[in-house]
């Protein structure tokens, strides 16, 4: 949802990985094969053309432009510089084009919108997700609908989410408790577990195993980010040459005792909710939400039900742990945000509380800080056509992979002034001349040129989540301690990425906290 099934992966996004001597040589092999196998499109001269092309070689197509390791959003927004908004590129057997601009984002998301309603499920997202049953790739219709409902209408309604505020805010006061002061940390190692207990406890109260859940859930993550050759060229898909489908499936069967047996505790074999289990009346976790609500029992199968789950429980908590360390970093690399960060922290929390639900309202600066790192540490949204159109003025064929280059409309001086710079400013009131009422879906007055989670109905289900999440752990960490870079960090940022999934920083953030609250704030903390 707010993460990996938000931005899940494709075969396109796991070019640059291929430069293993393994999967070059896969490929290599394979090449004859497909050659022989896979017919050519033929042209219809009634048809606009296909978009430009930049010259790839014979079977594998593009794959060698992109073994000089520049990740993939700044190898294509180099490409659209060339090329113009709209290129097409052949990886293997599969055909994709890639967009990046504002109206081409919103011809794909919006004006044709039942067209590209639909994604290429990678053979490892179908191993670990029920059969590819999670909201990001299940085909559009009344199953898609009924999980869509229960989704965003309840477990992540603002219902639902208040429901159960103390559930994640009990977990971040506990690992912030723990945090050793003065010692360098990882931000993103200490962002993601806080991330994922908080996400665990709203999901499923005290009911499942946290360390278990959380290592099953971050190896299915990392199996997601793995190039397999298998996408690129199906004919070898039998053959799962490198193993990624098989411990797809094992991981996911691990993760289905974990989700069964709080399925069998809660309802005890009978279809009732069973007393004792740790909710009531005023705090409920989302799995209780969903069983209450009949939401549940509207699903087409049990194992909607688990998916459902699953995409709440796993999908967004590598997205948004990458974006507090990005928010982080950005924030270390400028004292003028820092300032105003601490500033607002101090006028609208005060240094004797800690943040709380009910403060992040009046948070401006820091929604400010955090739509501004979304804009520019995001990259792709991906659809697949379910028939042939026209995009921009070219064929667009039916199965054919889209990606609308996010990193480049975000970062075009076309559209932003001073496009690269981290200006959280911009989504304040009179920040540039221009409305900041700017939403992660590309509406507002954005005209499709923040497009962060996508947009329309297949935009991200998880967003008010992943904002609430961002918003709450990030100004936690803010206001509870000072942060600066460790020793050996040469007192600069190294804002290098890479792609694996999502963008991330390629040389981890290390920071050093020491307390900030006053003494009065800090019994509840360190209780």
């Amino acid at each position: 949802m707010a993460s990996a099934a938000a931005f899940l992966t494709t075969p396109l996004h796991h070019l640059s990985p291929f430069l293993t001597t393994t999967s070059i040589a896969a490929i290599t092999i394979s090449a004859g094969i497909c050659y022989y196998l896979t017919a050519k499109r033929s042209n219809n001269n009634k048809q606009p053309p296909l978009p430009p092309e930049p010259r790839g070689a014979p079977v594998l197509g593009s794959i060698p432009m992109f073994l000089n390791r520049t990740p993939i959003h700044r190898k294509f927004t180099a490409l659209s510089a060339e090329y113009g908004p709209i290129f097409k590129v052949r990886v293997g057997t599969k055909l994709y084009i890639v967009v990046s601009s504002p109206d081409l984002a919103k011809q794909v998301l919006r004006d044709n919108e039942s067209v590209f309603s639909s994604r290429d499920v990678p053979l490892v997202v179908r191993a670990c997700t029920y059969g590819g049953l999670d909201l990001a790739c299940i085909p559009m219709g009344p199953d898609w609908a009924s999980m869509r409902k229960a989704a965003v209408g309840k477990a992540l309604s603002k219902a639902g989410l208040d429901g159960c505020y103390e559930l994640r805010r009990r977990e971040v006061v506990k690992l912030l408790s723990e945090l050793e002061v003065g010692k360098p940390v990882g931000v993103f190692e200490l962002a993601q577990e806080v991330i994922w207990n908080a996400t665990l406890g709203m999901v499923w109260g005290g009911d499942v195993d946290y360390e278990e859940t959380r290592e099953v859930g971050n190896r299915m993550l990392r199996l997601l980010g793995k190039p397999n050759v298998s996408d690129v060229f199906p004919v070898l898909a039998r053959f799962d040459l490198q193993g990624i489908e098989r411990e797809g499936k094992e991981v996911a069967r691990r993760f289905d005792r974990t989700v069964s047996a709080v399925i069998e505790k809660r309802l005890g074999g009978g279809g009732e909710k069973k007393e004792g289990d740790g909710v009531n009346n005023k705090t409920k976790d989302l799995f209780q939400v969903l069983l209450d609500s009949g939401a549940a029992s509207s699903l087409a199968s049990m194992a909607h039900f688990k998916a459902l789950l699953q995409d709440i429980a796993v999908a967004g908590n590598e997205n948004i742990s990458r974006m507090i360390e990005w928010a982080m970093s950005e924030l270390l690399n400028s004292d003028r945000a820092m300032k105003s960060v601490k500033r607002e922290l101090d006028e609208m929390v005060g240094l004797d509380s800690l943040v709380e639900d009910h403060h992040l309202r009046d948070l401006k600066y820091i929604d400010a800080v955090i739509k501004e790192t979304c804009r520019l540490h995001l990259a792709l949204v991906t659809r697949t056509a379910n028939q042939t159109c026209t995009v921009g003025g070219f064929t667009v064929p039916q199965g054919t992979e889209v990606v609308v280059n996010g990193w480049a409309i975000h970062r075009d001086p076309q559209f932003w002034d001073e496009a690269s710079e981290f200006r959280p400013e911009r989504f304040l009131d009179g920040g540039d001349g221009r409305s900041p009422a700017f939403d992660f879906m590309g509406g507002g007055s954005s005209g499709f040129r923040y497009i962060p989670f996508g947009s329309g109905r297949r935009g991200c289900a998880g967003v008010n989540l992943a904002e609430r999440m961002m918003k709450y752990v990030l100004a936690s960490f803010l206001h509870c301690f000072e942060w600066k870079l460790a020793d050996g960090e040469g007192g600069v940022v190294d804002f290098a990425d890479e792609f694996a999934l999502l963008i991330k920083k390629k040389r981890p953030l290390i920071a050093v906290p020491t307390p900030r609250l006053l003494a009065s704030a800090r019994p509840e903390l360190l209780a």
